[in-house]
């Protein structure tokens, strides 16, 4: 099977690159007939990258989640994803080429460095590991597409307020959209996020059980770290349908909170020891 994954891994960042400049087209001349075909597109070559994705895991009998550079093609292919999800509820395709030029690059690291890996420790088999790494990928990813529209939502923001009208401001979405957006991402992202704490508690406990892990997990910093973005963006939600927060403030919020995602994230992995480093 290896052939083949080296081929699709090939063709993968072929097919981004082919559905970016489709959605560039779109951006700038707003082609209903070509936003169609470019869609139709995406989602198959979605589904291209899922079966790489899984056939890779069969091959190689562990989730291709093991390396920096298997990691960074499922990030590919989730911010592809969650991009198309938003896409089919919300009907706008005009920020598509922002999503999929991060698609692409990150896939074109994933194919120029990625290699094999067969020998994993035993853990990283566990169809509960797969299911904790791949929702919380996913979740985080969510919550920076979430910080992205944010961001657009703060620039059309602006421009609307200074009455700015260029490029930018006639193909971006107007501010409902983005708002909407903004809030959609957000919200698939504190669930991707719910999964994983949920599926990695299960997997703890079990693995405590086993004797395989001797440390409290609850206490493990990346633990502690994830249970309080979680709670934080919780707080985003139930403060926009609880106490009706301004969509110009949760926009702020997103963006604030995936920049202090970032920041403790890195100073976490750098500076505390932590169960979840397992190569």
């Amino acid at each position: 099977m290896e052939p083949t994954l080296a081929v699709m891994n090939g063709l993968i960042p072929v097919g981004y690159l082919i559905a970016l400049l489709g959605y560039l087209l779109v951006f700038v001349n707003q082609q209903s007939r070509m936003g169609s075909w470019v869609t139709g597109f995406t989602w198959l070559l979605v589904v291209v990258h899922g079966s790489y994705l899984v056939l890779s895991g069969i091959e190689y009998e562990h989730v291709p989640l093991a390396s920096t550079w298997e990691s960074l093609t499922f990030t590919a292919f989730a911010m592809a994803l969650v991009y198309l999800v938003l896409e089919w509820q919300m009907r706008d395709r005009s920020t598509g080429v922002f999503l999929l030029s991060g698609a692409l690059f990150l896939q074109i690291l994933s194919t120029a460095f990625i290699s094999p890996v067969r020998e994993v420790p035993a853990i990283l088999r566990s169809p509960m590991f797969g299911i904790h790494v791949s929702t919380a990928l996913i979740g985080y990813v969510a919550l920076a597409v979430s910080a992205l529209y944010g961001l657009m939502y703060l620039i059309q923001y602006r421009q609307l307020k200074h009455q700015h009208v260029g490029l930018l401001f006639q193909r971006l979405p107007n501010l409902e959209t983005l708002s909407r957006l903004n809030v959609r991402a957000l919200g698939i992202g504190w669930l991707g996020l719910t999964v994983a704490i949920l599926a990695g508690t299960v997997w703890a406990y079990n693995l405590r059980l086993t004797g395989i892990l001797q440390v409290n997990p609850f206490l493990d910093p990346k633990f502690l770290l994830t249970a309080g973005l979680w709670v934080i963006y919780g707080v985003c939600l139930g403060g926009l349908y609880l106490d009706r927060w301004p969509k110009r403030l949760l926009a702020s919020m997103s963006v604030l909170a995936f920049l202090l995602m970032l920041g403790s994230s890195l100073v976490v992995t750098l500076m505390f020891p932590s169960f979840h480093d397992f190569t």
